[in-house]
């Protein structure tokens, strides 16, 4: 038989590698020395590399997959070596002794692959590479990466702001994705990046602790900015100058022939100079509150479609500090946001929604002034299709989702966990107003019942997820939504005391008869002592066999 790779059209057999994953085509390279020639010579297999979790699982510890990574890529392309080299893809010795056929990504692994893509990278994703430190980062720049549009380089504590500084210039106009979350960058960071990435569309920046406000200033504070990089960030400036792209030396960086230091020129006049931004991802960032909130939507507001602040001293009265973010005085009337989904979880409740209706908006083309109303921020931002409200003492109350339902009756998602304060009412307007709800999460709403669960599930017939673990309901909520619902996906139940086996038993009958069986993916029912341990095992036999059941252990019971 001939081999396919010397028989077939080159294109053709680009076309089959591209189906597969990174670590098949590192397996296949070890086939022959043809093969391995063919493989790595080809830089637009290697244009997309995702290592989620930042490791390889190969086959065995004895070569194959992940252990021939480096091997393969570095200095044995030619097939003519064999050498491991000194670093690559090794585990912590508790780690490695459990699963040997495990290893996380290091700085070689990643020198390695950016010297066999070169410019045909274009996207790295390393959302836990713990072993990754600057040289990796360094080994992009100097392997001339420089067409990354989608970076992710999350949960990383090693990598220092000036390789990020430095890799983020390199990339310059091309980002688009970006993706730093639980990573030591700061204010002065994502200021930089602000001023320097035009075409950035995605930001995550959750879980960085030291960013705080000031990352997110206001038009005009930007155009006072100069950003002065680090010593090895000038030292890279130059060595890209010298390769020939004296285009980017110009626009970036302009040398002071007194000091002989680089500065970043680059003039923020207007919006028009900032990246168009669709996505804001600041999640458990601790000192980003209600003031960086506003000025997201007053910088970026024409282009966000989604914020997430969840976890972050966010008030209630953000609704009004957007409200007033748009300009009421234009005479052709406001222009309205884009923003379409909004996560403010675990909110303070220094202040209700009673005491924002008396705040005061100011006079406008279209009425005088007037007090404010939760129907101002709905005009302002009429696109919201997911709103996220939830928390620990939620301040949400059922006038705030009733508000919610009569202006969004749009709405596709809606997340008010933990509201104490909600009762069966809210459920009700949202299950009369809001009939095209898909993800419902109402979970630890102690004062929700049955009659709320109903009244919901009766009017949102399309729910596809549905969480209503901890709430007071019994079996004739879960006859209801047996009966209501026909796709629906997730179902979580968890702690709810007063739902018993013949409750869940007849409910997932009904999802049998109904059709329901063949798209629900995950029932859970945990810590619910009313039913029995067996149940679970009942429910997988009569669901499809991928559907995830979890139900009592014994030791619920002890």
């Amino acid at each position: 038989m001939q081999d396919p790779v010397a028989v077939l059209p080159s294109e053709l057999v680009v076309l089959i590698f591209r189906k597969l994953a990174l670590q098949e085509i590192v397996q296949c390279m070890s086939v022959c020395k043809m093969w391995c020639q063919f493989l790595g010579g080809c830089a637009v297999l290697w244009c997309t590399i995702d290592m989620r979790n930042g490791m390889y699982k190969g086959q065995s510890a004895k070569g194959n997959g992940c252990d021939q990574l480096v091997t393969l890529l570095g200095d044995s392309a030619n097939g003519t070596s064999r050498r491991r080299r000194r670093g690559s893809l090794l585990l912590s010795s508790e780690v490695q002794e459990n699963n040997d056929d495990v290893r996380i990504i290091t700085d070689a692994d990643i020198d390695a692959i950016a010297r066999r893509a070169g410019p045909a990278l274009s996207k790295l994703s390393l959302d836990f590479a713990p072993y990754l430190s600057d040289d990796g980062m360094y080994a992009l720049i100097h392997n001339n990466c420089i067409n990354i549009r989608h970076l992710d380089l999350q949960a990383n504590q090693t990598i220092t702001t000036h390789a990020l500084e430095a890799l983020v210039m390199s990339l310059r106009n091309r980002l688009e994705f970006l993706s730093l979350r639980s990573t030591e960058i700061d204010d002065a960071f994502v200021q930089m990046l602000l001023i320097s990435t035009p075409h950035l569309v995605h930001l995550d920046v959750s879980f960085c602790r030291k960013i705080t406000k000031s990352a997110f200033p206001l038009v005009d504070q930007l155009s006072n900015i100069v950003f002065t990089p680090p010593a090895d960030v000038v030292a890279l400036a130059r060595i890209i100058a010298e390769q020939g792209d004296t285009a980017y030396s110009r626009a970036l960086f302009a040398a002071d022939t007194a000091s002989d230091e680089l500065l970043v020129t680059r003039k923020i006049d207007d919006r028009t100079c900032l990246p168009r931004l669709r996505c804001i991802l600041a999640a458990g960032c601790g000192c980003v509150g209600s003031t960086a909130a506003t000025r997201i939507i007053k910088v970026f507001g024409k282009s966000l479609e989604i914020l997430d602040v969840t976890q972050s001293p966010v008030a209630i009265d953000v609704f009004q500090h957007i409200t007033m973010c748009v300009d009421w005085d234009c005479a052709d009337g406001i222009e309205p946001l884009k923003l379409q989904t909004l996560k403010l979880s675990n909110m303070d409740s220094n202040v209700d929604i009673d005491t924002m209706q008396r705040a005061v908006v100011p006079e406008s083309s279209a009425g005088p002034e007037h007090l404010w109303s939760f129907q101002d921020f709905a005009l302002v931002a009429p696109n919201l299709t997911s709103i996220s409200l939830g928390g620990k003492d939620s301040c949400i109350t059922d006038g705030m989702v009733v508000r919610i339902a009569m202006n969004y009756r749009h709405l596709l998602s809606i997340d008010v966990h933990g509201s104490t304060r909600l009762s069966h009412s809210g459920l009700a307007a949202l299950g009369e107003n809001c009939t095209q709800l898909e993800h419902v999460d109402i979970s630890e709403c102690a004062g929700c019942d049955d009659r709320g669960v109903v009244a919901l599930v009766g009017g949102c017939t399309g729910l596809k997820s549905l969480n209503i673990g901890g709430l007071h309901i019994s079996d004739a909520g879960l006859s209801a939504i047996g009966d209501c619902l026909r796709g629906l996906e997730v179902l979580m139940l968890d702690s709810c005391l007063f739902i018993t086996s013949q409750g869940i038993r007849s409910m997932v009958s009904k999802f049998c008869e109904s059709g329901c069986r063949q798209t629900l993916r995950r029932l859970s029912f945990a810590e619910c002592y009313g039913v029995a341990v067996d149940d679970a095992a009942w429910c997988r036999e009569q669901l499809r066999p991928n559907t995830h059941v979890t139900g009592n252990s014994a030791l619920s019971f002890e």
